[in-house]
């Protein structure tokens, strides 16, 4: 058992780490509804206090750890996005869904922890990936006035229903596509069903195939 002595020896690095090693295993394994503060800090074998000490809430706590991967690509995705609107929107597209996809492919651990949640939950305003939608929004608006376009549908529901649909398809593609797709036939196949779900046409999108 981890006594307040052991904890006074530890550096202020050395017990947020402990934390969100605990962290990340308790969303992994309970997923992020089912997750509290005490089972973390119980893990961690500090206090709950420390826990906040460390991180304000739940959400950033989940933001920090399991989610970090996937956090960390679509805030440089979005920020990226608005930084380069001479790129086609095949392209644009493409990027993101591939690198999300390969992403969370190899690390399933990721959407697992968004279990019990739902993926749509996991993707609405009160989501804990919240901040990351709303940035990934706003690179979508830039992308569009610099290059003079208007949105023809609602730019919030297709970037939530894009990170869903992409959640979904890196958990489950072996059930949904067929044996002889390969890995770069979904990305392209999801790719093409997010452009023309926002509404670009086929002479819109400067699709390789």
């Amino acid at each position: 058992m981890t006594t307040s002595t052991d904890r006074k020896r530890r550096s202020s690095a050395e017990v947020r780490q402990l934390i969100a090693e605990a962290a990340a295993a308790e969303f992994v394994a309970n997923g992020f509804e089912r997750t509290t503060i005490r089972s973390v800090a119980q893990r961690a074998g500090v206090t709950e206090s420390m826990v906040f000490r460390h991180f304000e809430s739940k959400p950033e706590l989940f933001r920090a750890t399991a989610a970090a991967p996937l956090v960390s690509f679509m805030e440089e995705y979005a920020r990226r996005l608005g930084a380069e609107p001479s790129q086609k929107p095949w392209d644009v597209t493409y990027r993101f869904v591939s690198g999300m996809y390969d992403l969370c492919s190899t690390n399933r651990q990721i959407v697992l922890s968004l279990a019990g949640t739902g993926i749509g939950d996991s993707v609405s305003d009160g989501s804990p990936l919240a901040p990351c939608l709303h940035a990934l929004v706003d690179g979508v608006h830039r992308y569009m006035e610099a290059n003079g376009n208007e949105a023809t549908n609602d730019i919030r529901d297709s970037v939530r229903l894009t990170v869903a649909l992409v959640l979904g398809a890196s958990l489950s593609a072996d059930a949904l596509f067929p044996a002889t797709y390969s890995p770069d036939d979904v990305r392209t196949a999801l790719t093409r069903y997010v452009l023309h779900g926002a509404g670009y046409t086929r002479n819109d999108i400067a699709d390789p195939s």
